[in-house]
């Protein structure tokens, strides 16, 4: 017998192929059970949510005036919390449920910007998503912005091909539903409003067509969009409010390098987080302007926005680009959160961008590794412990007393803490308004820091203290706008108020991370 009769063979494309169904539902399936993966106690942003929802729905309006968001998520979680409870895994459980929702809908989507391949590779490229995972165990409404975006999307596709009342009632509802749910929301909505107008003008002016659009859909789109927009003005005196006086004050405004940062933000942490944003990157720009399909015989170098693109093109790269603008213009955050209203845009882009090949091995290779690689970045990305107010909240459970003080240095440290803390007849202050560790006061919060005189408030806290009761100083150096006032808070109390200790150490492996020290009476 010849050698190489003795080499086994190499397992057959076709027995590979009959795999690649299971390893499919197994990446949904991983997916889906990740985002149900609770990682631990909520940290700010989340107990936020929770003290804010749990309000009643009047005074929601009143509390919303403070935190700088629309009403519709914690309305959600109001309703939510009434039947599931106020735990971690509950509240999370909502925003899990919309990003599991977003999956089905995902996949229609990548059919109708890339057929068959496309909606497979979309669902994919989803349900082992890094960001999608991460904020799918999350308690805040940004699973359910990327849930209303892909219907969004969907909704005015359909109403373009056609306009009926059903399809554009569809797409003004959807139009209202986003402006409710968050800010961000607006200038996907707004760039949809200018590309109606746009192709409406166009289609008046000269007789063109969307590809694929039926004769005055743009502008019938372009109608219920705004009368969809029209719902939010009962809102609007809130928001202009918010606007000028809470905006994003923990950050800075954003630059044209955020618009390359979004592959990053969508590709999670950790060392597999490169390659995923490098493998993101170079789908988007084949989705844009690879040409799927048979190519032409010539060698000649093509580079122009492929057809099927254009919309999908529109609304991602418009919307992020009028953000950054508005950003720097009014100094409003490019944060990795908020990326969610261009979410299923950016995979389905991604998902167009696969169907380029025309290797379907080479297809399959790229998606595989895409999939690996979420995965394992998520994976890193959860093993990230939120906060550190689990320990610091189970050292002051064990220790403080009825009629202690505890002081919150930023406030934003007070939430996390106070959702945990269980000694009875503790009071709680916050630097900067001295009021309690639930909510936030956003409303002028840089001025009113600056206006907040560091021994002014100490002397307040120390009229606080009973004969014999012990003040305990949650704190933290190098929150945006608060310079060293923290530390400098903690050096007045050390000064008159002797033998402190030093009882938990800030330890940046957590994303929130806090020092406890006590001062006994």
């Amino acid at each position: 017998m010849p050698v190489w009769r003795s080499v086994p063979r190499p397992l057959p494309v076709r027995r590979l192929s009959r795999l690649g169904p299971f390893l499919a539902l197994g990446v949904v399936a991983l997916g889906v059970a990740a985002r149900f993966a609770s990682p631990g106690a909520l940290w700010l942003d989340e107990a936020l949510s929770v003290n804010i929802a749990k309000l009643p729905l009047s005074q929601l309006p009143g509390a919303l005036v403070w935190d700088g968001s629309p009403p519709l998520y914690y309305a959600l979680l109001h309703y939510w919390m009434a039947v599931f409870g106020q735990g971690a895994v509950a509240v999370r459980a909502l925003s899990a449920c919309t990003s599991v929702a977003l999956l089905p809908f995902i996949w229609f989507a990548g059919r109708r910007v890339a057929g068959s391949r496309g909606a497979w590779a979309a669902l994919l490229l989803a349900a082992s998503s890094p960001w999608a995972i991460y904020y799918g165990a999350y308690t805040r409404m940004y699973s359910l912005m990327a849930l209303e975006s892909v219907l969004y999307f969907l909704a005015l596709r359909r109403a373009m091909e056609r306009p009926s009342m059903g399809r554009l009632a569809s797409t003004g509802i959807l139009t209202g539903v986003l402006m409710y749910t968050h800010y961000w929301d607006l200038y996907l909505v707004g760039v949809t409003g200018l590309w109606a107008l746009w192709r409406s003008w166009a289609e008046l002016r000269w007789g063109k067509l969307q590809p694929g659009a039926a004769p005055g859909a743009a502008r019938r789109v372009l109608c219920s969009v705004v009368a969809g927009g029209a719902t939010f003005l009962p809102w609007a005196p809130v928001f202009v409010f918010q606007a000028l006086h809470t905006g994003t004050p923990w950050t800075s405004p954003p630059g044209p390098q955020a618009l390359l940062q979004v592959f990053g933000d969508f590709a999670g942490v950790g060392p597999w987080s490169v390659l995923l944003a490098f493998v993101f990157f170079a789908l988007v720009v084949l989705a844009l302007f690879g040409r799927a399909g048979p190519r032409p015989t010539s060698a000649v170098l093509e580079v122009s926005l492929q057809p099927r693109s254009r919309f999908l093109a529109t609304l991602l790269v418009g919307t992020l680009v009028v953000a950054v603008v508005a950003g720097a213009v009014s100094g409003a955050a490019f944060d990795q959160r908020y990326i969610a209203v261009v979410f299923p845009l950016f995979v389905v882009a991604c998902a167009a961008g696969l169907t380029v090949f025309s290797s379907r091995r080479l297809t399959a290779a790229v998606l595989a590794v895409s999939c690996l690689a979420g995965l394992l970045s998520a994976r890193q990305w959860d093993a990230q412990p939120r906060t550190q107010a689990v320990q610091v909240a189970a050292d002051l459970n064990a220790e403080a007393k009825p009629g202690d003080v505890v002081v919150y240095c930023p406030d934003q440290l007070g939430p996390a803490v106070d959702r945990l803390l269980t000694v009875p007849g503790v009071t709680e202050l916050t630097f900067p308004h001295a009021i309690g560790p639930q909510r936030i006061d956003w409303v002028d919060y840089l001025s009113a820091i600056r206006n907040t005189n560091v021994g002014t408030f100490a002397s307040y806290v120390k009229d606080q203290l009973a004969p014999g009761s012990t003040l305990w100083l949650v704190y933290r150096d190098g929150y945006q706008g608060f310079g060293d006032r923290c530390g400098a808070l903690k050096s007045w109390f050390a000064q008159s108020l002797p033998g402190m200790e030093t009882v938990v150490t800030a330890n940046p492996v957590y994303y929130e991370y806090e020092n406890l020290v006590a001062f006994p009476g």
